[in-house]
């Protein structure tokens, strides 16, 4: 018998390159849609740890009668803030009580505080969520502006007095601080979420909300994250905007840079925090 030489043969150097280049086209197309996916993944995860603080609060004024405000510690450690006197309407109650007891117990992470799209609970007992610190509005508006987490009189605002106002659909309560993506897991103004200040943006869970930040932040009101940002004030890591939490309970992305009925960004940023006005707008 003899042996007839195969026809098979391997490959050339040009059709590997070919089927590379191809290879890398589709993971190039690919990339982009699994982004997507994993930043929509975030942002519902956000908005379900909105939503859950959402329910703390209002757990705590039907109990208390008010919302918990800054400076409100109660029977807690003068330095407690308002995330340290939920944490019993959010099934943080050994947590609560080793705060309380003046355990060190401050360091425990807490997830529904922290913003995945951030950064996960390694970065410590850290809050990606704030309230905003009670000031006068400077930008000609004319509201008296109060903010419910930081109430003038520092005993909390009644559910009552926000919905003969403006109403709880069309205040805020929470939103996200912002922050520089280069301090995400470490520096800049970034504290732990039981301790209270003085002063604003000294404090990891209050901020300003007035038109006086620096950076990209300059006479605006919610920004998305940069590195040029000033972090005493509030902004979100999402794309086209970042949730915030109604004084109703409800979670809606609010857009950054958003204007209506003539008033300019920041304007309308501050005048959403201000329980004590009549005046209604509705950023949607």
């Amino acid at each position: 018998m003899r042996n007839h030489p195969s026809n098979r043969r391997g490959f050339t150097l040009i059709e590997l390159l070919v089927v590379i280049a191809i290879i890398a086209v589709l993971i190039g197309l690919l990339l982009p849609a699994v982004q997507k996916v994993r930043e929509a993944a975030a942002k519902s995860a956000c908005q379900n740890n909105l939503k859950q603080l959402g329910i703390g609060f209002h757990n705590y004024a039907n109990t208390r009668g008010v919302f918990p405000a800054e400076a409100q510690a109660a029977s807690l450690p003068a330095t407690a803030s308002l995330f340290v006197q939920i944490m019993p309407y959010i099934e943080q109650d050994n947590l609560y009580n080793a705060i309380a007891s003046g355990g060190a117990a401050a360091a425990t992470p807490v997830n529904l505080y922290v913003c995945p799209a951030r950064r996960t609970t390694a970065a410590g007992a850290k809050t990606d969520y704030c309230g905003a610190w009670n000031a006068q509005i400077s930008s000609g508006t004319g509201f008296n502006y109060h903010a419910i987490s930081n109430a003038g009189n520092g005993t909390g605002v009644s559910l009552s007095v926000v919905t003969g106002l403006a109403g709880t659909s069309n205040t805020i309560l929470l939103s996200h601080k912002t922050m520089k993506p280069s301090n995400y897991f470490g520096g800049g103004n970034d504290a732990g979420y039981a301790t209270t200040s003085s002063g604003a943006g000294g404090a990891d869970h209050m901020r300003c909300a007035d038109p006086g930040g620096g950076g990209s932040s300059a006479a605006k009101g919610y920004v998305r994250d940069d590195n040029n940002v000033d972090e005493n004030h509030m902004g979100g890591p999402h794309s086209g905007n970042s949730p915030v939490l109604y004084a109703d309970g409800t979670v809606r992305g609010y857009t950054y840079g958003y204007t209506t009925g003539g008033l300019a960004d920041c304007p309308t940023w501050q005048t959403m925090w201000a329980y004590d006005r009549s005046v209604t707008v509705n950023p949607e």
